[in-house]
């Protein structure tokens, strides 16, 4: 099972991938997972327990046609005022078994989007959040946060 933590200061130089604590030297990062919508694509409360879909990878820098898959595992993303915790420890990766963490609060039930693509090789650094936000009083609400 992996374990990897990924963190950034903003800058190439100050970017490390590690897992279980060894250094992984990537040329990519990447990770895109859409759940809490409906079956017309809208969004609603429920998150990761209304399905959904994630691909989640690492490309080596020795061989940056290589794909390796995150999952099983824990992914621990740190960017300058923001964590990202994704983690789905199901052997066969069975999307409902997957949790999500922004900023330490459990956001498992509420998540929308999470969007990570660190790739040096084409220069593109993009990370964003959406969060559904249902309120008792007033209307819900869909936050993107952009973290990149």
């Amino acid at each position: 099972m992996n374990n990897y933590v990924f963190s950034t200061a903003g800058s190439w130089e100050t970017t490390t991938l590690f897992n279980h604590g060894q250094e992984v030297f990537a040329v990519q990062l990447f990770v895109e997972l859409h759940a809490g919508r409906d079956e017309w694509d809208d969004p609603v409360n429920g998150g990761i327990s209304r399905g959904g879909e994630m691909t989640a990878l690492v490309r080596p820098q020795d061989n940056p046609a290589e794909e390796w898959p995150i999952f099983p595992g824990r992914l621990e993303m740190n960017f300058p005022g923001h964590q990202i915790v994704v983690e789905n420890t199901h052997p066969a990766f069975a999307f409902e078994y997957t949790r999500v963490w922004y900023n330490g609060r459990e956001v498992t039930n509420s998540i929308m989007d999470v969007y990570v693509d660190i790739n040096a090789a084409d220069n593109v650094v993009r990370a964003y959040v959406t969060i559904y936000r249902d309120r008792w009083l007033g209307t819900d609400e869909v936050a993107t946060y952009n973290i990149l």
